[in-house]
């Protein structure tokens, strides 16, 4: 496809060359060719630095880090770099274990045409290993309004995938940084979808290779060194739904993470109480959590 509008992509890692491996090379052998690929290395001590200095394309911007900002600020860091280093119309970003089809960033394009432009975010349609659904967006209530075109009205998704205008990002800001991990993609992608209609994608098809299915995961179940993760999605979740739905809505929430609290205390198979603790100090947390949100300098 040949299209006048152009997409830098962004992929923030951590010590997983190997996925990295897979997600550059598939990113940079798109049909539609990036315009720029920001790679932001969150100080990996894997031999990721050295792989991505042995790469001979000139699409490539690597950031590599001293310290590790977290997922949240480092797609904070690098959807900044993007917007101020290069003039693309698009920012398409994604995690390091994100495997995009070779049409992914064309079937996104066609969209956006087909929308005229007017849209706060697309995302794509993610597999799983084994092709089944996960990291499903949230539908929002119209969500039949342009399906002839194979789209989605959507009011939220996570970062395996989604693509914003630049001057997008330059009117509404970063993504947060302060959110840690779990729950700067829902924040952002709920401030887009407030402003203007965003859409699940279903040609554009990519591959997240996570060990396991993340639609699955539960804190009863979660490994034990994952657990702290729950703390700071239950605080965000907190936090977003106080700032974008409303008190009532929130104490509902608030009401619901108690329900949680006590399913996960008595049900969970092991450290139950770190397991419960996540979410009452994570609720507690997001009743007054504040965070900053940058913009970008252009």
């Amino acid at each position: 496809m040949s299209n006048s509008k152009s997409i830098t992509a962004v992929v923030v890692t951590y010590n997983r060359l190997k996925m990295l491996q897979e997600c550059i090379p598939a990113l940079l052998t798109q049909s539609q060719q990036l315009n720029k690929l920001v790679v932001v290395n969150n100080h990996s001590n894997d031999g990721t630095e050295e792989y991505l200095m042995d790469i001979d394309d000139k699409r490539l911007l690597v950031f590599n880090l001293d310290d590790n900002l977290g997922g949240a600020g480092g797609f904070e860091f690098g959807i900044k770099q993007a917007v101020e280093h290069t003039d693309s119309d698009y920012i398409w970003f994604m995690d390091d274990d994100t495997i995009p089809t070779e049409n992914a960033s064309t079937n996104l394009l066609i969209a956006a045409h087909k929308l005229n432009d007017e849209f706060g975010f697309l995302c794509s349609n993610v597999r799983w290993t084994d092709g089944s659904s996960t990291n499903i967006p949230k539908v929002h209530d119209k969500w039949p309004e342009k399906v002839l075109y194979n789209l989605i009205r959507v009011t939220e998704a996570t970062f395996v995938s989604v693509m914003v205008k630049r001057e997008s990002i330059i009117e509404f800001g970063l993504p947060g940084a302060d959110f840690v991990i779990w729950g700067d993609d829902t924040e952002y992608t709920v401030r887009l979808s407030q402003k203007s209609a965003s859409y699940f994608v279903e040609d554009s098809i990519v591959q997240h290779k996570t060990v396991n299915n993340l639609a699955n995961d539960t804190l009863e179940e979660i490994a034990v060194n994952r657990i702290n993760r729950y703390y700071y999605m239950y605080r965000n979740l907190i936090y977003i739904t106080r700032k974008y739905q409303g008190s009532v809505k929130m104490w509902k929430r608030v009401l619901g993470n108690a329900k949680d609290y006590f399913k996960v205390l008595f049900k969970a198979h092991d450290n139950r109480f770190k397991r419960s603790n996540a979410i009452l100090k994570g609720t507690l947390s997001g009743l007054i959590f504040h965070p900053s949100i940058k913009f970008p300098k252009v």
